[in-house]
């Protein structure tokens, strides 16, 4: 079995969604100046880079990515769904192969939209595809086992289509009869692998507590 990660490091290149907080990673102590050890100090919004979304991040009260189990975290059927999509094109209902997505518990959307990530931050900040608000309920009506969606993309919110990208991540966390559990949201991934290979996918986020969502690294078992 042969391991690999669907996450991007963080650095100070990393692109952050506007009008959050730009990761700066900052020398502190350093052997160079003639000090004993080096150190650093590390800002960073906590939604920059790959990252996973929990219910509490529009809902309150809901849960935060520090109440999840490891067990939760880990998902055992995953699967790559390729869905090329232009600038601000969403993803709809009519894009999901029903039949294909049976028994998947983690549903990761690659949209081909990661090539922009370094060759046109710009593009993939402010231009980037995203998932419709009615996709989200469908998936938790017809497809309970899926308990975490993730994207190519440096969010689910399409940035031109604001108020959209807010009914999809309520509409992702919300308690209602009829649907499956809130579901966990996974941000800018890194999904240049075969999807043919993908076994299975555990996902770390930072272990921080208080905070509705967290940077995380997502760990794929590759067979």
């Amino acid at each position: 079995m042969q391991s690999t990660l669907l996450s991007y490091p963080i650095d100070d290149d990393t692109p952050f969604y506007i009008g959050t907080t730009r990761p700066t990673i900052t020398p502190n102590n350093q052997i160079s100046r003639g000090e004993d050890y080096n150190t650093y100090i590390i800002t960073v919004g906590n939604h920059c880079g790959t990252h996973i979304d929990a219910p509490n991040h529009f809902i309150p009260r809901a849960r935060k990515i520090s109440d999840y189990s490891i067990q939760e975290l880990t998902f055992k059927n995953p699967l790559i769904l390729d869905c090329p999509k232009g600038p601000e094109e969403l993803i709809k209902v009519e894009d999901l192969p029903e039949e294909e997505l049976e028994g998947v518990d983690c549903l990761f959307f690659r949209t081909g939209f990661g090539r922009y990530r370094s060759m046109d931050p710009d593009t993939y900040l402010t231009r980037n595809p995203g998932i419709a608000p009615e996709v989200i309920p469908w998936i938790r009506k017809n497809l309970k086992n899926i308990r975490c969606l993730g994207i190519d993309c440096v969010s689910i919110t399409s940035y031109k289509q604001e108020d959209l990208g807010k009914k999809a991540h309520i509409n992702a966390f919300k308690e209602e009869n009829g649907l499956g559990e809130p579901l966990l949201l996974i941000e800018d991934m890194d999904l240049n692998v075969n999807p043919k290979s993908l076994k299975q996918v555990i996902v770390l986020p930072w272990q921080i507590k208080k905070v509705d969502s967290a940077p995380c690294t997502v760990l794929a078992e590759l067979g």
